[in-house]
């Protein structure tokens, strides 16, 4: 009796442990957040600092993308990016206050009353800005300082990038460069032509076989049993009160803020980045004579489609659409915003040009009211408890199955279905087990019990019931696979020889054509393609097409075989054919903009890059990469 006793004590001490283990897991977060991540130059960066940024990234890239999940993590090696964005922003801006680059409390005042989300019938509302920062973890101090970190960062990026200039010479040869075409001949040398002198023996096939075991290996596989808990089979008995969805919306009224929206049009008269003071003048005086039409009632939509120099609009009547604030430029929008509904601005200048801007039409910023959003807030709240329901439900069968070392007996005791799988492995696994819990459940021993593994919808856990060790099957039984694997690349091998021969006898002195009639091969023509464009009748290969475009007469040929598409190709320049001059003046002032745009970002990168190899950088969490 007294050992029956005590047996299911240490069951229910055990059970204790478990779930403390489950719910807080292993150490203390707590504590680590007060920890020190790194030191950058002898100054600490903070567990805290990643963890937010790390937080705010993670939901960002939730919002955007339906299926992500910690496959896409390690994919995207997103820990590893945070932390080395937090690393240069501090390097950054030790750099800034050195050079004396700092940021006021007023520049700091400015952007955040002038924020459209914090605004209430478009004036900044103190307690919303609470609210909002609240929800999203920050105290106002903590989100001030990041914005005047922000503020640092983009005075010391204008700045460096500003060093950064692009010639009109320059400008030319890049064009030149970018927009030339050239014509190609080529012949063909494809793998399944040399399929007749391939020698197979079984011999040949062992010690292929032998050599190349590797790519046969069938990995490890296990057999599970398993349970899915979706959220949806709580919602049907989930009924929010009147209290509680009041109370959401009291609480997330935010969420329903819409900001205030503009429909504009604009005719942009453009300045370009090297104009002389005249020049300028000239435009303005083009621009103001097309505002004293539109003043004078002329149609706003023809008068852009006439006059404007924005190309993305201006066959549309100069149409923006709608847009909130934080969307355009500064001076735009401050005058866009401050417009009546019908009203046409005076000039507006901004680093593009001079701009005529009208509004066609105004929404107000407003708080969507509670019966508006009644059906939104309950189908929110019904979610949020049934994810609650059903994680503490899968905590609950996996503590239980823990004492039972049984995850059948736990889910039957909790009349929950339990399903079962064949063998699989990462290469070939059950259509019902969502791809991203694949790697974590590979990782259980025979007999082991997944915790609760979320995926979108619902909390999932398995165990193993059986295993196979990786193991490569006989000879005897994959001959089949591995004499197709063999001829294949023997045919491949024997394809890559004889394009490289026709190579070596071209730098011998032979006649590109005359070697081809020999050796019965067609001459084909790709026909003109530019530098970032497919190669007609062959395809695509970046690492090449630089050099393709540097072939010229005096220098007719690759020196090297190029496969493609499974095929081999010898190349030979035919003819180029260069951009009109005239082409370039028309795109001139756009061109010059984006390559100066490329080359202010290279520029910027380069140095950034020269900062960090320069800087003292000392990680000593490195367990969270």
């Amino acid at each position: 009796m007294r050992k029956h006793a005590t047996s299911w004590l240490i069951k229910f001490v055990f059970l204790v442990i478990i779930i403390v283990f489950i719910f807080w897991g292993v150490g203390s977060f707590r504590a680590r957040k007060a920890s020190i991540l790194a030191y950058i130059n002898g100054e600490p960066l903070y567990y805290k600092e990643f963890a937010l940024a790390y937080e705010q990234v993670i939901n960002s890239y939730r919002a955007r993308f339906k299926g992500f999940n910690e496959d896409w993590i390690k994919r995207l090696n997103l820990k590893k990016t945070v932390l080395d964005s937090l690393i240069e922003r501090k390097l950054i801006i030790q750099v800034a206050k050195k050079m004396g680059v700092s940021a006021s409390e007023d520049e700091v005042r400015e952007i955040i009353t002038h924020y459209s989300v914090f605004q209430k019938n478009g004036r900044f509302d103190p307690t919303l800005y609470q609210t909002i920062l609240r929800k999203h973890h920050y105290t106002p101090a903590q989100f001030e300082e990041n914005l005047k970190g922000d503020l640092i960062l983009s005075y010391l990026r204008n700045a460096i990038q500003g060093l950064a200039h692009v010639s009109e010479k320059e400008a030319y040869e890049a064009y030149k460069w970018q927009k030339q075409q050239i014509n190609l001949q080529f012949v063909t040398f494809k793998p399944e032509a040399f399929n007749k002198k391939v020698n197979v023996s079984e011999e040949k096939l062992r010690a292929y076989f032998e050599k190349h075991k590797d790519n046969y290996l069938v990995p490890r596989q296990l057999k599970i049993d398993y349970v899915n808990i979706s959220e949806r089979q709580f919602i049907p008995e989930i009924k929010p009160t009147n209290e509680e969805i009041e109370q959401y919306y009291k609480v997330n009224q935010s969420d329903f803020y819409q900001p205030k929206t503009v429909h504009a049009r604009h005719i942009l008269f453009r300045i370009p980045t090297d104009a002389s003071k005249e020049k300028i003048e000239k435009i303005k005086k083009k621009a103001k004579k097309v505002l004293e039409m539109a003043k004078k009632g002329e149609d706003f939509s023809k008068l852009a489609k006439r006059y404007s120099e924005d190309r993305a609009t201006a066959a549309k009547g100069g149409d923006l659409g709608w847009f909130g604030r934080n969307t355009m430029i500064k001076p735009f929008e401050d005058v866009a915003f401050s417009l009546k509904k019908g009203e046409i601005s005076d000039l507006v200048k901004t680093r593009f040009g001079f701009h005529i801007i009208k509004v066609e039409d105004i929404k107000e910023a407003y708080t969507k009211k509670l019966p508006e959003v009644r059906t939104q807030i309950v189908q929110r709240i019904k979610k949020e408890r049934a994810n609650q329901m059903a994680e503490e439900l899968a905590n609950r069968l996996y503590a239980q199955a823990i004492l039972d070392n049984s995850l059948k007996k736990a889910a039957d005791d909790f009349k929950i279905p339990i399903r079962k799988t064949d063998f699989f492995s990462n290469q070939h696994y059950p259509k019902g087990i969502h791809y991203s819990l694949i790697p974590k459940i590979l990782k259980l021993k025979r007999g082991e019990i997944s915790p609760p593994l979320k995926t979108q919808n619902s909390y999932f856990l398995a165990q193993v019931i059986a295993e196979k060790d990786a193991s490569v099957p006989p000879f005897s039984e994959i001959k089949k696979r591995v004499k197709e694997d063999y001829i294949k690349e023997k045919e491949r091998e024997l394809a890559k020889k004889a394009a490289e021969g026709f190579i070596n006898k071209l730098k011998e002195g032979k006649e590109f054509s005359q070697l081809a009639r020999e050796c019965k091969l067609t001459i084909q023509e790709t026909g003109f393609f530019g530098i970032n464009e497919n190669i007609p009748k062959i395809g695509y290969k970046p690492t090449i097409q630089r050099e393709l475009f540097s072939l010229g007469p005096s220098r007719p040929y690759l020196d090297k075989v190029v496969e493609i598409g499974g095929n081999f190709y010898v190349l030979k320049f035919l003819k180029r054919k260069e951009p009109d001059k005239k082409a370039f003046e028309t795109e001139r002032e756009s061109f010059i903009k984006d390559l100066l745009s490329v080359r202010r970002a290279i520029f910027f990168n380069s140095w950034l890059s020269n900062l960090k190899k320069g800087a003292d950088i000392r990680i000593k969490e490195k367990s969270i990469l």
